[in-house]
């Protein structure tokens, strides 16, 4: 296959991928692949200054969310955006923090001394978790399984609804958040409105 690209495109085969654009790539002797984003993740926490910070087990408290306007005002948000950009990028391999980092990016335009408390406990927990990844295993059956969810008015500033999905394609995994634009009447509903935009992204 490379060699029938390289008769049209100027490339050559430089071996197995292990590193590129922060991810690393190592090749179990069994055939997985485990990814993970280890050297990345030390990078932004050494430029967030946190490097001696104390690790925490979990990305965010149990009730993550809080007013747009709670707290005082960062008087340069350069930071605080730079710093939940390199975590939605993260988030391919270390799904486990992919709430914690949907609540922070709503906060991106006016982010306070609060949010940004936030952020640094996602930093807390990636010292903690720093070699942890994503591991797609060989010979694993290429079967779809989705699950989606609601939660009904539980958006403190807008009081619409929260959803989300998670499609796994043997072990790859996939998430989505797609927060309702609507208000419902009722949970049922806006469990069935969670559903039909899952089956819509996965179409």
């Amino acid at each position: 296959m490379i060699d029938t690209l390289a008769k049209v495109f100027g490339l050559k085969d430089m071996g197995k991928l292990a590193y590129f654009l922060g991810l690393q790539v190592e090749y179990k002797s069994n055939g997985d692949i485990f990814v993970n984003h280890a050297e990345y993740v030390k990078d932004f926490i050494h430029k967030a200054g946190m490097d001696d910070s104390k690790p925490c087990s979990k990305p965010c408290k149990p009730n993550n969310q809080v007013l747009n306007t709670e707290g005082i005002l960062l008087l340069d948000p350069t930071q605080y955006q730079s710093l939940v950009r390199a975590l939605q990028y993260l988030t391919f391999t270390r799904p486990d923090i992919a709430f914690a980092v949907n609540t922070v990016c709503k906060y991106m335009n006016s982010p306070t001394y609060v949010h940004f408390g936030m952020v640094k406990r996602i930093l807390q927990f990636l010292q903690r978790t720093l070699n942890c990844g994503l591991t797609h295993a060989s010979g694993t059956s290429m079967t779809m399984n989705v699950f989606s969810d609601s939660n009904w008015a539980a958006d403190l500033n807008t009081r619409r609804s929260i959803a989300g999905y998670v499609v796994y394609l043997g072990t790859i995994l996939s998430l989505g958040n797609p927060r309702s634009e609507l208000l419902f009447q009722g949970a049922t509903e806006a469990e069935y409105q969670a559903l039909a935009h899952t089956v819509a992204d996965i179409a």
